[in-house]
């Protein structure tokens, strides 16, 4: 908490960059925007994340914002106009300024000079019998038994800059209506990735549903939405959405190991 008050207030006084000159080289302060709803999902700062309402302050003009697809491609640079309050979003909104205009395929927005995407994705055929029984026995482990699951997604990638793929799969099973769940239904999103020598799997997203659930449980649908390096140090977070009855969340998740951990989210919806 102190390191962020810090933060703020060295922009507030005047330093001139978005940055804390603290022990070792100063840490930028790069904030993360939606480029489709213009949400503001927070900032990284070095090993520290800070959530919207902090990052807002060094969403200052003139800040150059590089501008992703979600395979990595990168499209433009532009700048963003001041905040905007929504009434279904819960984080503060930024749009291009008037000079300025998103590509179709913009996806993510960085405030950085850093290269966010060192590496990109490739796409695996989800036909893969290796990664449908992957998920099925991780699903097992649940209480959910898919013997042959659907796997809607199925990326490669080299996330932590070591040479040595990681894969991101999901997969969903919906047979309920809208606020509704069959018992069995699901959705996923799981990373496959060494950990010593061994093959693991890590769920970055899940909602599971063992029992039927009737009313009042959406199911979210997971999905991987991206893979950047949004704090500059080589290794690339994962950005995800889940899109439930009337509501989407995005959210960046950091991997260290055999840990997942989500940093920042923004919600938009009930």
């Amino acid at each position: 908490m102190r390191y962020r008050y810090l933060l703020v207030l060295s922009w507030l006084a005047g330093f001139g960059t978005a940055s804390y000159a603290g022990p070792g080289k100063p840490a930028v302060v790069a904030p993360i925007v939606d480029a489709t709803s213009g949400q503001l999902y927070g900032a990284a700062s070095g090993a520290n994340w800070l959530p919207a309402p902090d990052a807002a302050a060094f969403v200052k003009k003139g800040l150059v914002f590089r501008v992703y697809a979600s395979d990595g491609n990168f499209l433009k640079k532009v700048t963003l106009s001041k905040a905007r309050t929504s009434e279904v979003c819960a984080n503060p909104t930024y749009r291009p300024d008037h000079k300025a205009s998103l590509p179709l395929r913009a996806a993510t927005l960085v405030g950085a000079p850093w290269d966010a995407a060192p590496r990109r994705p490739s796409v695996l055929d989800r036909n893969s019998p290796v990664y449908r029984e992957a998920v099925s026995a991780w699903l097992r482990e649940q209480g959910i038994n898919d013997p042959k699951p659907t796997l809607s997604q199925l990326w490669r990638i080299d996330l932590e800059g070591d040479s040595r793929d990681e894969v991101l799969v999901a997969a969903s099973r919906h047979r309920g209506s809208a606020t509704s769940t069959v018992a069995g239904d699901y959705s996923v999103l799981l990373l496959r990735k060494l950990v010593g020598d061994k093959v693991a799997t890590l769920p970055i997203a899940s909602s599971l549903y063992p029992e039927a659930c009737i009313a009042e449980c959406a199911l979210a649908v997971h999905e991987v939405f991206g893979a950047l390096d949004l704090n500059g140090d080589g290794r690339l977070e994962i950005i995800t959405k889940s899109s439930a009855y009337e509501s989407i969340t995005q959210a960046v998740h950091s991997v260290d190991g055999a840990h997942a951990v989500k940093r920042l989210e923004w919600t938009c919806g009930s």
